[in-house]
Order: C-alpha cells, then sequence, then structure tokens
C-alpha cells in the first residue's frame, strides 16, 4: 500500500492550483484541513480560499469523526458545500466507489485532500485518484491526535525502512 502522497502543501490555501485542472471531482477531508478538529470553527483564509475553489470545481466533504452528524448542518452553511455521510470510512474502496458512483466521475478524474497518511492519502491512492497531503491546522489541539500523529509517522518510517530494506 502506499501512503506517499502525490502532493504535499502547507496548508490548502497553499495548494498549487494548476494540479487541480481537469479534475471533476475535489474531496475534502474535513477536520484539520478545513475546520479545526471537532469544531464549526476554522480560519478565514481557507473558507475564503476554499469558495474560490469550490466556483471552479465540484467539491464533496467528508470526515471519518463521529461527531459529524452533530456538525454537518453548520459545515455546509459555512462551506455552500455538502458534506457527505456514509456508513463506510476512509480509507474505504466501499466509500471510494460509493462518491464516484454519486458524482458519476471517474477515479483519475478525483483529487483526495486531507491531513493523515493512513486515511485521507491511503483513501486516495489506494482507489487511484490524486493524493494532496496538507499540514494540519491549527497544529494539535488534542492529545489523542497528537498522539495519532507521532504514531503514524513512526509507522510510516518503519514501512519506509521494510520498503527500503
Amino acid at each position: 500500500m502506499d501512503f506517499h502522497p502525490k502532493y504535499i502543501f502547507q496548508d490548502v490555501t497553499k495548494i498549487n492550483p494548476t494540479i487541480l485542472n481537469g479534475k471533476k471531482l475535489l474531496i475534502f477531508d474535513i477536520d484539520n484541513t478545513l475546520f479545526y478538529s471537532e469544531t464549526t470553527q476554522s480560519r478565514k483564509d481557507i473558507i475564503q480560499w476554499f469558495h474560490r475553489i469550490h466556483k471552479k470545481y465540484p467539491c464533496v466533504c467528508f470526515s471519518n469523526s463521529f461527531s459529524i452528524r452533530k456538525r454537518k448542518e453548520a459545515i455546509e452553511k459555512t462551506l455552500a458545500c455538502a458534506v457527505y455521510l456514509s456508513k463506510y470510512k476512509k480509507p474505504s474502496l466501499d466509500l471510494f466507489q460509493e462518491i464516484t458512483g454519486k458524482y458519476k466521475v471517474h477515479a483519475k478524474d478525483v483529487v483526495v485532500i486531507g491531513d493523515f497518511h493512513f486515511t485521507d492519502v491511503l483513501f486516495a491512492n489506494r482507489n487511484h485518484a490524486t493524493s494532496v497531503l496538507v499540514r494540519p491546522i491549527g497544529g494539535e489541539r488534542k492529545l489523542s491526535l497528537m498522539f495519532a500523529r507521532v504514531l503514524e509517522n513512526f509507522l510510516l518510517l518503519i514501512l519506509d525502512f521494510l520498503h527500503n530494506f
């Protein structure tokens, strides 16, 4: 499995728009990518950037968070964009098929943008979409997220070592 993103940017506002040319659907992770984790709060520049991008490209937002159903309406209002709900979670192949089927697009025409290798990047790569990794906004505000990042980085080091061994 490939956990390495095709592109890496500091945050969504730094994404080079040329990598989106010709794409027919952008799938955004919500927590730590567009909004602070488990909240409906974001940075003004991210929301403004998102509105500009959403005018040019069809977008859908998704989160594996258990609290997304409570936050869905507020996030949709802020972004003027659908929050996709499913019984599946990233990096599920079924979830990708469900979304691409609904939006009638092929994997090669999809970009997945998120902040985690093991969910967002893997979700894109295993489904043959373009993967974009962004650094989490707001730093790590929760101990559980900080631990998850440390664990993710440790596992990536091990996987890279084993791959190059």
